[in-house]
C-alpha cells in the first residue's frame, strides 16, 4: 500500500468522506472535529473549525494528519528469501481548537474533552478501518502507544487558541 493511501485512510477515519472540491474530510464521527487534512492549508478558515458542529458548539478543532517518519525491515517468515516487510508509520493528529467560551478553563477543558473522544475513536478499531494492520500499539520501531502533548494556550479578543498533538504508530506488513 502507498503511503499516500494509508494517510487517506487515517483521514477518512477521523474526518470522514473525503471532498475532493476542498480537499478535506469534512464529516467527522468524532465530537467536537469540524475539519481533518492531510497538509496544512493555505487558507485557514474559521469556519471549518466549527463545520458540521451545530450553532451552539463552542470549541471546535481543526485536524491536519502527518506521516513525518517512516521505518521498515524485514520480518523473516519462511526463510532467508520469503517473508513480510514491516512498515511502522510514525502518525501525527495535529490539532488546532479555537474556542469561543467566556472562560479559557471551559476551553481548555474542551480540549481535554476532544482528546478522549479521539483516543476513544481510535480504541473503536484497531485498524483505523483498514488504513493500516495495527495503529496505536507498542512496537520496537517508531512508536510506544498514543503519546499526547499539549501547548499552551492564548486566548484574544474573546477566542481561545489551542493546540495538542497526537502521535502514534500505524503497522502495516506488505509481501517481500
Amino acid at each position: 500500500m502507498a503511503i499516500q493511501d494509508v494517510l487517506d485512510g487515517i483521514c477518512r477515519y477521523f474526518g470522514g468522506a473525503y471532498d475532493p472540491d476542498t480537499r478535506t474530510y469534512r464529516s467527522s464521527p468524532v465530537t467536537g472535529v469540524g475539519v481533518v487534512r492531510r497538509a496544512w492549508p493555505t487558507d485557514d478558515a474559521h469556519q471549518d473549525y466549527f463545520l458540521g458542529l451545530g450553532d451552539g458548539a463552542r470549541t471546535g478543532c481543526q485536524v491536519v494528519v502527518w506521516i513525518p517518519r517512516q521505518h521498515e525491515v524485514r520480518r523473516a517468515v519462511g526463510g532467508e528469501h520469503s517473508g513480510l516487510k514491516q512498515i511502522v508509520y510514525e502518525v501525527v493528529l495535529h490539532c488546532y481548537l479555537r474556542s469561543r467560551t467566556p472562560y479559557a478553563e471551559d476551553a481548555q477543558d474542551d480540549a481535554y474533552a476532544l482528546r478522549d473522544a479521539l483516543v476513544a475513536w481510535m480504541r473503536r478499531e484497531r485498524t483505523l478501518g483498514g488504513a493500516c494492520f495495527q495503529a496505536g500499539e507498542h512496537v520496537t520501531e517508531g512508536g510506544d502507544g498514543i503519546d499526547i502533548e499539549y501547548s499552551q494556550p492564548a486566548t484574544k479578543s474573546g477566542l481561545t487558541k489551542s493546540y495538542f498533538q497526537m502521535r502514534f504508530a500505524a503497522v502495516e506488513f506488505v509481501q517481500a
